[in-house]
């Protein structure tokens, strides 16, 4: 049997859990609502039907309806 040229793989380093915080359905709203505050909703339609939803700053408008998004 030939040996192997490759290297041996060290052992992969374990990251520890770190634990997730879980939100109400309320406070996910909540955080979603504050996160899209103040930014315009643009969407684009691919040939399947498939609608991508963007929220975009007011300022960046242009740039993303070079990209084909539109404003809703």
């Amino acid at each position: 049997m030939a040996t192997s040229s490759k290297r041996p793989r060290g052992a992969k380093s374990v990251e520890p859990a770190t634990p997730t915080v879980t939100l109400s359905h309320a406070e996910h709203m909540q955080a979603l609502q504050a996160r899209e505050q103040g930014k315009t909703v643009m969407y684009k339609q691919d040939a399947w039907g498939h609608i991508e939803t963007r929220f975009v700053r007011t300022q960046n408008v242009k740039a993303w309806e070079a990209k084909g998004f539109v404003v809703r």
